[in-house]
């Protein structure tokens, strides 16, 4: 009943997934590793104005629906990709519409203005990280969308100055899903075991995720696109078996070393890494910043000094009572 869904929200049609399966299909080798979700041309019938949004369901759906869906197969057919049942997909994509209208279409610009100057907290979850920005992440291995902390601004018509803290969530590790740069990735038995202690595996794909030690130049670069105020350090717990713990302060690149991430980082990146003692100890039962080992506090302090912002939160587990709060009030 709480549940509100803007009129501005842009919906995925069953033709959009058909159109990703095909795009990726002609990338051969160069595909850049989508969810097959139809995002991506979801995206481009948005910035080319041919884009159905939830507010259309109220007025004359059927008939914006079958123009968008005749534009998409005439491009399917140049693409001469044929081999698909849109009934069947259509059937179950309905049966979703008729789901939607249970629930409330707002104008939500005006209702998160509104509790805004009513002085309530509103708090915007972004989707996806830092770097796969459509604008300032490691194109073209992207997402669809601005992810940084701006995309809050734009996606829910809020004024810059209407933002307040900016929490910055990464974890004690690096992951990434698909293909991409990843200049900190490990191959051995340490990232398979950030991978499995992590369980990390995408949500929507299930495919593994590719691991390897933290990047201070990538987290850097995040810290200042984003202006985050607090940092928030997940899955700590993972890093509690290793002798030695790794982060990556730098990068050299046709041999000069920078600490500024490079307009590309596909080919000829090495990583620069500091090394710190590990904790060796289960992570996993402590509640209080009290409890941390010394080796762990000193990780934290050497990330801060590094990062030049607080991590005010450590989580060291998936329950609230492992997420940890340091500095007081967060």
């Amino acid at each position: 009943k709480r549940l509100r869904i803007s009129r501005k929200a842009h919906l995925i049609l069953p033709t959009h997934r058909l159109l990703d399966a095909a795009n990726e299909a002609k990338k051969g080798a160069g595909k850049i590793g989508t969810t097959g979700k139809g995002i991506g041309p979801t995206y481009t019938d948005k910035v080319s104005r041919n884009g159905l949004r939830v507010g259309d369901i109220e007025h004359g759906f059927e008939a914006k629906y079958k123009a968008a869906v005749a534009r998409h197969e005439e491009i399917l057919r140049q693409m001469e990709y044929t081999d698909y049942d849109l009934p069947a997909l259509e059937k179950e994509w309905f049966e979703g519409i008729e789901c939607l209208k249970q629930f409330t279409f707002i104008d939500s610009e005006h209702v998160i203005n509104q509790a805004l100057r009513d002085d309530k907290r509103v708090l915007c979850e972004g989707a996806q990280g830092t770097m796969l920005d459509i604008d300032f992440g490691s194109y073209p291995f992207v997402t669809s969308s601005n992810t940084i902390c701006a995309g809050a601004c734009t996606g829910l018509g809020v004024a810059p100055r209407a933002i307040g803290k900016v929490y910055g969530i990464f974890k004690a590790y690096c992951t990434r899903v698909g293909s991409g740069p990843f200049p900190t990735e490990l191959f051995d038995e340490v990232g398979q075991s950030m991978r499995d202690n992590g369980h990390e595996y995408g949500s929507v794909t299930g495919r593994p995720r590719r691991c390897g030690w933290v990047d201070l130049v990538a987290l850097r670069y995040a810290v200042m696109i984003n202006g985050v105020t607090d940092l928030i350090m997940m899955k700590s717990d993972v890093m509690d078996t290793f002798d030695t713990i790794k982060a990556c302060v730098a990068y050299r690149i046709d041999g000069v070393e920078t600490e500024q991430f490079p307009y590309d980082i596909t080919d000829g990146v090495e990583p620069l890494y500091a090394e710190l003692p590990g904790w060796k100890i289960d992570m996993t039962r402590m509640q209080s910043e009290d409890e941390f080992p010394e080796e762990f506090n000193n990780y934290l302090s050497f990330l801060e000094e590094e990062l030049g912002v607080r991590i005010s939160i450590v989580s060291v587990g998936p329950d609230r009572e492992q997420t940890i709060l340091r500095y007081g009030e967060a």
